[in-house]
């Protein structure tokens, strides 16, 4: 019988910091995307420990940021706000043929990235 071990969110973080220093696209759109992810599920698990549920057959992309977006306090509203911005970010990444400014989107992902954080350590 396997045993499962719990994956550490965090790890897609480190994986995604040794992609944007690579001068090819493909890093650099898979370190935003792996970014994004790392973000996400912390949001995602720190949200959901403290009682939220979501909806199996809906986004919960769109669920989570949606809910920091619904509770009270400029924290809460600044991770849903961040998490969309971050959001989209990835989808560019992972979806648009061309990107113009890739590094700057790639900047600007990891600034918005960490400022969630240290609001998610503040709530």
């Amino acid at each position: 019988m396997s045993e499962l071990n719990m994956f550490d969110w965090n790890e897609f973080k480190i994986l995604a910091e040794k992609l944007k220093n690579e001068k090819d696209e493909a890093s650099q759109r898979t370190a935003i995307s792996r970014l994004y992810y790392a973000i996400y599920w912390k949001a995602r698990l720190q949200i959901i420990s403290k009682g939220y549920r979501y909806v199996r057959n809906q986004s919960s992309h769109k669920q989570i940021w949606d809910e920091y977006l619904r509770k009270s306090g400029l924290d809460n509203q600044d991770i849903g706000n961040k998490g969309k911005e971050l959001h989209k970010n990835r989808i560019k990444a992972d979806y648009f043929d061309e990107i113009k400014k890739l590094n700057d989107l790639v900047e600007d992902s990891f600034l918005v990235a960490d400022e969630i954080l240290v609001i998610l350590k503040r709530v």
